[in-house]
């Protein structure tokens, strides 16, 4: 499929929809911040509409984003993990994708790897990634904002300082500190098929699994990390093809990435001058916005240059055919599937 061709936005659209990001990121983080340390915010309560698993501090965080939404004095569709997609009578302008705690479970274990999401994208009849105008990131534990419009450029507010996002390419990729995301995905293959990458940097840089793939993103953007990978989509469609795997370890549910985990930080990081594709290094322009079938999951490579991204991808490519091998010989059969 050819890439979508992205809507020339003016100043001002651009400046609205990065206004509306902000300000719904920043009321519900404010709402939250505190939340998130309460006894029992990491209760689990039930299953949302995408599948994945809601805890106490997620009702709270939805609770937030309707009363954020109330008050923007303009009507917008929503699309967020717990609620799916609501439009409003009469429709509107603007389709907000949010995910109102990204990185519950850091967050219920203390952890800074938690923020609040939220990508503004012009409501069409099938929106998708390329359809996304701006975008904010507010981190939960610490008082920074990422943000960003389409062709705009994308910033960092932290406190009273306000910078351009800057990537740090580490050079050699053997420097690279860079996430992988784990929550969901089959041990097995998520490793074998990320282990050359992880060979590559365990001694002089590091991976980690920060579990919040925003989170993860917005620190590639900032120069914090050299890269973030999720591998979900792959490991479906090229290893695990009949989900027995993945449905073995989310409790009967396919689970992964989702357009609504990464809406907002990719476009920051591709503003930011990061190289932003999915695991097989295409565009993510044709992601849906506001699906989550098996056809409709993520999968995401985002490196802080087109050099290391290519580097990177090389290594998981690897990875994938060691994976792959392994998988036809039947080696990589997991307890408890027959």
């Amino acid at each position: 499929m050819p890439p979508i061709m992205h809507k020339r936005l003016t100043h001002q659209e651009a400046a609205e929809a990065r206004a509306i990001a902000e300000a719904v990121a920043r009321q519900v983080r404010d709402a939250v911040a505190d939340e998130i340390n309460r006894p029992g915010a990491g209760d689990i309560t039930g299953i949302a509409s995408s599948g994945d698993t809601t805890f106490s501090m997620d009702n709270a965080a939805e609770a937030a984003l309707e009363a954020a939404i109330a008050g923007l004095g303009t009507p917008v569709a929503c699309y967020s993990e717990d609620q799916g997609l609501q439009v409003p009578d009469g429709g509107a302008r603007w389709l907000l994708v949010v995910d109102p705690i990204d990185g519950t479970r850091p967050a219920a274990a203390g952890l800074e790897a938690c923020v609040v999401s939220v990508a503004v994208a012009e409501l069409t009849d099938e929106p998708a990634f390329a359809d996304v105008a701006a975008g904010a990131v507010c981190e939960l534990r610490r008082d920074r904002t990422y943000s960003a419009a389409r062709g705009q450029g994308a910033w960092l507010d932290a406190g009273s300082d306000r910078r351009p996002l800057t990537p740090k390419d580490p050079g050699d990729l053997r420097n690279a500190r860079w996430t992988l995301e784990t929550v969901g995905r089959p041990a097995l293959l998520n490793y074998i098929a990320a282990g050359p990458l992880i060979d590559e940097t365990s001694l002089r840089g590091g991976q980690f699994a920060l579990n919040s793939s925003a989170f993860g993103i917005c620190q590639v953007a900032a120069g914090s990390l050299a890269g973030m990978v999720d591998l979900s989509a792959r490991l479906l469609r090229d290893i695990d093809t009949d989900a027995r795997y993945v449905r073995s370890v989310c409790h009967g549910r396919i689970m992964g990435l989702w357009a609504y985990d990464i809406a907002a930080a990719a476009l920051i990081a591709m503003e930011a001058g990061c190289a932003v594709t999915d695991a097989w290094g295409r565009s993510l322009d044709t992601l849906s916005l506001v699906h989550t079938e098996a056809e409709d999951m993520a999968s995401c490579i985002c490196a802080a240059s087109a050099e290391q991204h290519a580097k990177m991808l090389a290594l998981l490519n690897k990875g994938f055919a060691n994976c792959e091998r392994l998988w036809k010989s039947g080696a990589l059969t997991p307890d408890g599937l027959e």
